[in-house]
């Protein structure tokens, strides 16, 4: 699981069925304070998450059959949670107001 930031939609008006009724979302991988851990990827979104937000990202073959009970899934990055903030031994190192 990794920690990212919503930076944009990708719209496709063509999809795998695996995708019907779930928004794909630009995602750029961060580092527990924030800053960017690589390049932007495309997840599906399952949470109902929006541009800007902070969120958990996952994913590994076979996780969305596994956890959403998809059989065939061609899934690499799934948004699985909005984050509110990161607590980092002891201390808070982000909050997601600080992106808004």
């Amino acid at each position: 699981m990794k920690l990212a930031r919503i930076v944009g939609n990708v719209v496709s008006t063509l999809k795998h069925p695996a995708y019907e009724g779930r928004k794909l979302m630009l995602v750029e991988p961060i580092t527990p304070d924030g800053k960017s851990a690589g390049p932007a990827t495309v997840a599906v979104d399952y949470v109902g998450a929006g541009e800007g937000e902070l969120v958990l990202l996952g994913g590994a073959p076979g996780a969305a059959r596994v956890v959403f009970g998809i059989k065939l899934a061609p899934i690499k990055d799934m948004v699985m949670g909005i984050i509110d903030e990161v607590e980092l031994n002891g201390e808070i190192v982000l909050r997601a107001s600080d992106f808004h």
